[in-house]
């Protein structure tokens, strides 16, 4: 057998087991599935399959079902802020592909891509999988810094998000909106803003999106259903500029002509109807609650070991460990017990950040969140008594730097 040469592209992109953990594993980027209204859907899918019959079983368009295009953009118009209409909307299927495709539309090769750091890895390997030169950008107290030195290149595209930054929380101030718009204008870049998790925000309205400020024509707005309704659907969308829509129309029909026409259609009834607000806003309930829980529970049985950071949207919270010399046990009992929150140097190219580990605790019950802090917290006093008596050390390399004893 003929063996796979390790230089190929693919043997870069290797993140281990693609399936969601089975059990509590506090991990960010799951949504509680459960809870989607299920009959609903079912329901409706039966209804425009009765209504549209063998059409829906055909090749359908690469820019996405119309209905479902134009309850996105009145949806977006009346809740986010954008400004756009349904010509400027292509459906993806989830926010990798809207990022990969953006990519590919806009970049040739070795071009520079700027992305958040620490960022979202996905986007990361996206930009490397479509050619690009991957630029890290730093995060600090209003978002991505856009200064440059006259002998770095000019961005293509800039990676962000700014209603919850990907992982540290933050949320882009209005003057870093504004100013990296006008930074796009004047480079001829294009800002690709994933406004993920931004209607999940619990004290207060969000902030209007990118999109919405932006009067260049500079904002690729890009969004998906995977949190809101569940990720198995595959079904996300990109706003773009006038001038853009086409290309990006064209790359979507070479890599897979479009998503499944029949969950388009369903998808847009559930808008239509009302099910997909009411559904934001019982999970937008659920999830404070879950958050409240978290909280309270974690600063009672972990806060000898973390301080943790709360931002005011999103569905993932950072954990500061509070004597870095507690980093390889931790990093090892997380492994041991199966409760597996990320290390933030996961998502770090450049960035030299303190030792913290990035927790989820939208998927799971009040019940289930308790279950899962005690296993830690039993887990990292146990080793602790291991350590004292000088049976067990470890060391520990992570990908920002940091080598702990």
């Amino acid at each position: 057998m003929r063996k796979i040469p390790d230089e190929r592209v693919g043997n870069q992109f290797d993140l281990g087991a693609s399936n969601a953990p089975v059990g509590v594993s506090l991990i960010a980027g799951l949504p509680a599935v459960d809870e989607f209204p299920m009959a609903v859907w079912e329901r409706l899918r039966t209804q425009v399959l009765a209504k549209k019959g063998a059409h829906l079983l055909r090749y359908g368009s690469n820019r996405g079902d119309a209905d479902l295009r134009k309850a996105i953009a009145a949806y977006l118009c009346d809740f986010r802020g954008a400004r756009c209409h349904p010509d400027q909307i292509v459906i993806m299927a989830g926010m990798q592909q809207a990022i990969l495709i953006s990519a590919m539309a806009l970049l040739n090769p070795g071009e520079a891509a700027w992305i958040e750091d620490p960022g979202f890895h996905q986007a990361r390997r996206a930009f490397v999988f479509a050619g690009a030169t991957v630029v890290p950008r730093p995060i600090d107290r209003e978002g991505i810094v856009i200064t440059r030195s006259s002998k770095e290149p000019s961005p293509k595209i800039i990676f962000v998000t700014p209603s919850h930054q990907f992982p540290l929380g933050v949320t882009m101030s209005f003057r870093r909106r504004t100013a990296l718009i006008d930074f796009a204008r004047d480079y001829d870049a294009f800002v690709l803003e994933d406004d993920y998790n931004s209607e999940f925000c619990f004290n207060g309205p969000p902030l209007p999106c990118l999109q919405g400020l932006d009067n260049s024509s500079r904002v690729i707005y890009a969004g998906t259903m995977s949190k809101i309704l569940y990720p198995s659907l595959r079904l996300g969308y990109l706003v773009a500029p006038e001038q853009l829509v086409d290309s990006i129309a064209k790359v979507r029909s070479v890599m897979d002509q479009h998503s499944p026409t029949i969950d388009q259609a369903t998808l847009a009834r559930f808008i239509t109807e009302g099910f997909f607000l009411s559904h934001v806003k019982r999970m937008r309930k659920l999830y404070a609650e879950r958050r409240e829980f978290f909280i309270a529970e974690f600063n009672k049985l972990l806060d000898e070991h973390f301080t943790l950071q709360i931002p005011e949207t999103g569905l993932h919270l950072v954990a500061w460990l509070r004597r870095e010399a507690d980093f390889a046990r931790l990093a090892r009992v997380r492994a041991e017990i199966g409760i597996r929150p990320s290390l933030l140097s996961f998502f770090c190219i450049r960035a030299k950040l303190k030792p913290a580990f990035v927790f989820g605790f939208a998927a799971w019950s009040p019940a289930q969140i308790r279950e899962g802090l005690i296993k830690l917290a039993s887990a990292l006093k146990a080793k602790r008594k291991i350590n004292a008596v000088g049976k067990q050390s470890y060391s520990y390399v992570s990908p920002c730097g940091y080598v702990e004893n």
